[in-house]
C-alpha cells in the first residue's frame, strides 16, 4: 500500500512537471517556435492552437501572437487600460499639445509575414506596441502640425490631422504586413490653459467679425436685389412707352398716307359723342363732312 502510494506521488510530479512544461497557443493566436540553439538555430516555425512541450535547456522559444483584430489605447488615465500617463503629446507652435489616442490594427496574416516580422523586430506584441507604434504615432502627429496654427490644430483641424496620421502609419506598416485601420481620438485635444483660452478668445472674436460680414454681405444682397426690380421696373415702362411711341408713330404714317381713314375717325368720334346726349339730337357736322344730319335715335 505504501509502495502504491509513492508510485501514484511520482507520477502526479511527473504529470505536473510536463504539465507546467508546456506552452499553449489559445485560438485568436500563433506561436513562432523559434529555434535558439543547435543545427534548426535560427530557424522558425509557426504553430496554430494547441498545446507544445517547452525544451529544458532553452534549444528552442515560443513567441506569441494575436491573429484578431487589436484595439490599443494611449491614455493619461490608468483605469482606461493604460499603465501609466500614456497620452500621445506633440508640439504646434511651440507649445505641448497631447490627446488620448486610440489605435485599430491587425499583425501579419500569412506565416511568411508573420516570420519576416518577427526578424525584423525581434520582439513580443507588447514590446512592438510600446516601442515602436506608439513611437511612430507621436512622429507623425509631430510631422503633421509642424506648420500648421495651434488654434488649427486645436478645432477646426482636428479631423484632418487625425487622417493625415493615420495615413502615415498605414503607409509605414503595410510593407511589414501590418493593417492599420484606425487611429482615433479618445479624448478632446488638450493645451495649458492660458494657450487655451487665448484661443478661445480669438476663435470668439473672429466668429463675432464673420457674423458681421454676413450681414453686411445680406443688406448688399438685398440692396441690389431692389436695385434689380427697380431697374426692371424701369426697363419695363420704357418698353411700353417706346410701344406706344412705335404705334402712334404707325397710325400717323397710315393716316397721312390714307387721309380717308382720318374721316372715319372723327364721324366714329362724333357718333360716340351724339349717343352720350338723351333722346333725339341733331349734330351738325363739318363742311367737310357736307353738312349732314344724323338721327341718332334715343340712348
Amino acid at each position: 500500500m505504501k509502495k502504491t502510494n509513492i508510485k501514484t506521488a511520482v507520477i502526479a510530479v511527473i504529470a505536473i512537471f510536463l504539465m507546467s512544461s508546456c506552452t499553449y497557443v489559445r485560438q485568436g493566436e500563433v506561436a513562432l517556435k523559434v529555434y535558439e540553439l543547435g543545427e534548426k538555430k535560427g530557424q522558425i516555425e509557426v504553430l496554430g492552437p494547441g498545446r507544445y512541450a517547452k525544451h529544458w535547456f532553452g534549444y528552442f522559444s515560443y513567441k506569441h501572437f494575436p491573429t484578431t483584430l487589436q484595439q490599443w489605447s494611449w491614455t493619461a488615465n490608468e483605469e482606461e487600460g493604460s499603465r501609466g500617463n500614456e497620452e500621445i503629446t506633440y508640439q504646434a507652435e511651440g507649445e505641448k499639445v497631447s490627446a488620448d489616442v486610440g489605435i485599430e490594427f491587425e499583425f501579419p496574416k500569412s506565416n511568411e509575414e508573420i516570420i519576416a516580422f518577427y526578424k525584423k523586430y525581434r520582439k513580443t506584441p507588447q514590446e512592438f506596441i510600446d516601442l515602436y507604434l506608439r513611437k511612430d504615432v507621436r512622429s507623425a502627429f509631430n510631422k503633421v502640425v509642424e506648420s500648421l496654427p495651434i488654434e488649427v490644430v486645436y478645432s477646426s483641424g482636428k479631423d484632418s490631422i487625425r487622417q493625415q496620421v493615420q495615413n502615415i502609419m498605414s503607409e509605414k506598416y503595410a510593407k511589414d504586413g501590418i493593417v492599420i485601420s484606425e487611429i482615433t481620438y479618445l479624448s478632446n485635444v488638450r493645451l495649458s490653459d492660458k494657450v487655451r483660452d487665448a484661443i478661445t478668445a480669438k476663435l470668439e472674436a473672429k466668429q463675432k467679425a464673420e457674423m458681421r460680414e454676413n450681414e453686411v454681405a445680406e443688406a448688399e444682397a438685398e440692396a441690389r436685389k431692389k436695385a434689380a426690380a427697380a431697374e426692371g421696373e424701369a426697363q419695363r415702362l420704357v418698353k411700353e412707352a417706346e410701344g406706344r411711341a412705335k404705334a402712334m408713330d404707325i397710325e400717323g404714317k397710315a393716316l397721312a398716307r390714307n387721309p380717308q381713314v382720318l374721316k372715319l375717325k372723327e364721324l366714329e368720334m362724333q357718333t360716340t359723342l351724339a349717343k352720350s346726349a338723351a333722346g333725339w339730337q341733331y349734330v351738325n357736322l363739318s363742311a367737310e363732312q357736307s353738312g349732314q344730319l344724323l338721327n341718332l335715335g334715343s340712348k
